[in-house]
């Protein structure tokens, strides 16, 4: 089957996506109350991230963990199939178990139905689980850093993907799980630490931050996201779904050029709609359905970049925004770039709105 590339998939594009937008701290800002809400109960705080991506706003969210709470043992647990981003993430890590010494850092690259209980549902798949701990020696972050960067020979061994051939999505060929935290701190997290044979667990916090394609069917996102999610909250547990949502510039961009686009058809409500229908009622009578707000992000820019003359930079930027928050398919993309109208259609609504902005919707489940 062959699989459509699309722009989400686009690693390079990413990266300057996440460089050029304020998002992952907005986001952060977004979430901080709810981490400030967690009532911490032994043996630590639980907190589980469905999508790490590069690691910037996990990392900003152990921040906050640690003013809220900073002697409270935590377990930070996540998911992420993509070996370019584990390597980004445990990069940044070394700080974290620095100030927050009694930290348990998870990370596989398992679905979201099964990355919370660290198990595959694919018997064959789960006999041969790579299960690799890592006891963090030392107590300075360049000797973290220097153990972590270590581990990427586990990763280019254990971490690679093959493409399922009935959906042409890629999966992980082997399932993997790397537990992370300091030795000289192995008798406190003691009781946070999962292993092979004991590693279910439910969550104080679960964000699920842009996890899934904006397309899919509202019944899609409940079932192979939201659902898993939900399982994994421990009572008085919060579900935090942020997924761009449109009616802002950026949208714009893609209907002067798109007119017959329609990136987000099941936003928050579609998705609460469906689950109040269609969830198992013992567990609806659970749940309580909470904030749902905007989060207004921005592209970064000079101010002499958008006052003067706008820069080829910036409208270069403001392009990958507007296609990357959209999830417009690489495909359709080249060939729009192949006409030159695009440059003028971004000049002209980044002028008008003296910069580009985007939003992302916010709304969040509790677990009563």
């Amino acid at each position: 089957m062959k699989k459509n590339f699309r722009f989400y998939d686009n690693r390079q594009k990413y990266l300057l996506f996440v460089t050029t937008t304020n998002e992952k701290n907005q986001i952060a800002d977004a979430i901080r109350p709810y981490v400030n809400k967690i009532k911490p109960q032994k043996p630590g705080i639980k907190i589980f991230d469905a999508g790490m991506g590069d690691g910037s706003l996990l990392m900003n969210v152990m921040r906050q963990c640690h003013v809220s709470n900073p002697t409270i043992p935590l377990l930070v647990s996540t998911k992420e199939i993509s070996i370019e981003d584990v390597r980004l993430g445990l990069e940044k890590l070394p700080d974290r178990f620095i100030e927050h010494k009694n930290t348990v850092f998870v990370i596989s690259n398992l679905h979201y139905a099964e990355a919370a209980n660290l198990k595959s549902n694919n018997l064959q798949k789960q006999k041969k689980i790579n299960w690799h701990v890592v006891k963090l020696k030392g107590d300075t972050s360049i000797e973290f850093s220097q153990q972590l960067r270590k581990q990427n020979e586990f990763l280019e061994k254990k971490w690679n993907i093959e493409i399922n051939k009935k959906t042409g999505n890629p999966t992980y060929k082997e399932p993997s799980v790397m537990v992370i935290y300091r030795e000289d701190q192995e008798f406190n997290v003691n009781e946070l630490i999962p292993t092979k044979n004991n590693s279910e667990n439910k969550f104080d916090l679960i964000i699920a931050s842009q996890p899934y394609r904006s397309r899919i069917t509202a019944e899609k996102k409940v079932r192979y996201v939201i659902e898993p999610m939900i399982k994994a909250l421990k009572s008085k547990g919060k579900l935090l779904t942020i997924h761009a949502s449109g009616k802002d510039p950026a949208n714009d961009i893609i209907k002067k050029i798109w007119p017959k686009e329609d990136p987000f058809p099941s936003l928050g409500n579609s998705i609460i709609a469906y689950l109040k229908k269609n969830l198992d009622k013992q567990i609806l009578q659970k749940l309580s359905f909470k904030d749902k707000k905007n989060i207004k992000c921005k592209l970064r820019a000079l101010p002499n970049e958008i006052s003067g003359s706008i820069a080829t930079s910036l409208i270069f930027s403001a392009w990958n925004a507007a296609i990357y928050v959209n999830q417009m398919d690489d495909d359709k993309v080249m060939k729009a770039e192949k006409k030159s109208n695009y440059e003028k259609v971004v000049k002209n609504i980044v002028a008008k709105n003296k910069g580009l902005y985007f939003n992302n919707e916010i709304f969040v489940i509790e677990k009563n």
